[in-house]
């Protein structure tokens, strides 16, 4: 399938019953945390791993973004081990330093209250999804939590959304996701969900050419009740 393209009726905004949450670069601004670990990693491995590749990838599975850093040829044994370790190295780096992005308790906390129904959607793997659950203490905000290993297929493939939605009881209409990377975006609206852009790890001019329902730094100002006017702006 080609996810370049998916019909543009998405903007069509149904009453919001579902909130879906990218992890990295969504709940937590850590894009900087994970290029500090893959470099770690490069210089284990004797190569200088550059800092905008490293953000080209952000978002996608560590299979492949291994391939495309370290080796296209690494065996899945390897790949494993790697990956492993890698995100061993994220943890002890970022674990001292976790901060939610702004407004995130806010909007969790009235999202909860109005009713809508709310889930974790993240290709990360479960180790690091309870790091940042846990120690923001938002675990209880959330209805199901949805992680790499539960689909066959990553971003952009909308499965993980589409999973998400049906865990919840929903439909994909009836959710909106928030992300930050062009393969999430692309996954959500090819799911026929709404989506909300935070460009902590993208500008906005870097993903002008998606069709993102709109884009925000970070959630100050959202809220349960502008939410869905927010979104047919």
């Amino acid at each position: 399938m080609d996810w370049n393209y998916w019909p543009r009726t998405y903007y069509a905004v149904h009453m919001i019953k579902g909130a879906i949450f990218d992890m990295d670069g969504v709940l937590v601004d850590n894009l900087e945390h994970h290029i500090r670990a893959w470099q770690r990693l490069g210089k284990e491995l004797s190569l200088n791993l550059a800092r905008d590749d490293i953000r080209r990838l952000f978002g996608r599975r560590n299979d492949e973004i291994l391939r495309e850093l370290i080796d296209p040829a690494l065996a899945p044994d390897q790949i494993v081990r790697l990956g492993e370790h890698k995100e061993q190295l994220y943890r002890e780096i970022v674990a001292p330093e976790i901060q939610p992005v702004r407004g995130l308790f806010d909007l969790l906390d009235g999202l909860q209250k109005s009713g809508v129904r709310l889930a974790v959607a993240s290709s990360a793997c479960l180790q690091n999804v309870d790091l940042v659950l846990d120690c923001l203490k938002i675990r209880h905000y959330f209805d199901t939590v949805v992680i790499g290993a539960d689909v066959t297929r990553s971003k952009p493939d909308p499965e993980i959304f589409l999973l998400a939605a049906r865990r919840l009881g929903l439909t994909a209409d009836q959710c909106v996701v928030f992300e930050d990377s062009a393969s999430g975006i692309t996954a959500a609206c090819q799911a026929g969900c709404a989506c909300v852009v935070l460009t902590t790890t993208h500008s906005e001019d870097e993903l002008r050419h998606l069709p993102a329902a709109r884009f925000v730094r970070d959630f100050a100002g959202i809220t349960a009740s502008n939410l869905e006017e927010l979104l047919r702006k």
